[in-house]
């Protein structure tokens, strides 16, 4: 598995996306949120269960980042704020587009229930075609005026961003919203969400505890090895042309999680598959501690939007009824 992440191939995105966006967006449907309103609880869904991952993930040598892209040169833990950025942002795209093409194709009273194959294959393709460029307009307003313009720190478009998506869903979370399409879920598959909720926060806490990055070697398919001069362009939505460097420039580089100190030999200039080392944690307490709290505050979220959020008692559902009408 540690292995294969290092490699340029996409398991990221043929296993994880589909887990965080699906367990979250279960989740959040049970909350009774608008419709306008539910992409957005998505994509904070999916950015905590995305924090533990990121900085464990870095941190154990699962993948590395280009040292000084612009774009993600801004770390958190050496996490870019941009990843969290990307999570929000395109959960809470493929969301909105996926169900509101089935609202509109679907004939199914039920939010999960199936329209047949053709009209759920046809809702999946416009949902592949159109989420991502949505995604990325999602970009352009916060984070790429703010950064590459005003040169704005990336940490401040992200709280920005969240924060935009915390008021959108508490101003929906005020009025519970009674959808007939809603329903069809499961206590059983409830359940099991919370059975794997609970299997991905613990695994964090116990990796944060028990393992030593210092031992950790990853052999695999890494960035080149190069030149520390030769650069290429980074172009902006509003015509900028930044740079980073082409290769990893082993005089220069910019990255606390590894190193190559474990090897006899550093890797030659031009190779690509070569072994790094990880380094010790700067402060292991300090990573138990802010994991852990993730971690605590996921479990927390999940539990509540799972378990305590899905139903309405029938007085309170015959008010909220009679407000809509």
């Amino acid at each position: 598995m540690v292995m294969l992440l290092g490699q340029r191939l996409p398991l990221h995105i043929v296993l994880l996306y589909p887990g965080f966006i699906y367990t979250a967006a279960i989740a959040v449907s049970q909350m009774k949120l608008r419709s306008w309103a539910e992409p957005f609880a998505v994509g904070l869904a999916v950015v905590l269960l995305d924090i533990p991952y990121d900085i464990m993930g870095i941190k154990l040598l699962w993948w590395t980042w280009h040292d000084d892209d612009p774009n993600i040169y801004d770390r958190h833990y050496w996490v870019p704020w941009t990843s969290y950025y990307f999570h929000a942002a395109f959960a809470s795209s493929f969301t909105f587009i996926f169900n509101h093409s089935r609202r509109l194709l679907c004939q199914s009273t039920g939010k999960f229930q199936s329209s047949g194959c053709i009209i759920e294959t046809i809702c999946a393709v416009i949902t592949g075609l159109f989420s991502m460029p949505l995604g990325v307009l999602q970009f352009v307003p916060i984070y790429h005026y703010f950064h590459d313009q005003l040169n704005i720190h990336t940490e401040v478009c992200l709280l920005l961003l969240l924060a935009t998506y915390v008021m959108i869903v508490w101003s929906s979370d005020r009025v519970p919203y009674l959808n007939a399409r809603i329903g069809g879920v499961s206590k059983r598959s409830i359940l099991e969400l919370i059975m794997i909720v609970l299997f991905h926060y613990s695994l964090y806490i116990y990796l944060v505890i028990t393992e030593k990055p210092q031992y950790i070697q990853s052999t695999g398919y890494h960035q080149s090895i190069g030149s520390c001069t030769e650069k290429v362009p980074v172009k902006t939505p509003f015509g900028q042309v930044l740079s980073k460097r082409k290769h990893l420039c082993l005089l220069n580089y910019d990255e606390d999680v590894f190193n190559f100190k474990c090897l006899d030999k550093r890797p030659a200039n031009g190779a690509e598959w070569y072994t790094i080392c990880g380094t010790p944690y700067p402060n292991h307490l300090e990573y138990i501690i802010v994991v852990t709290a993730f971690c605590v505050f996921g479990l927390f979220f999940y539990f509540q939007a799972m378990l305590r959020s899905g139903h309405l008692s029938p007085t309170k559902a015959a008010k909220v009824k009679h407000h809509k009408e």
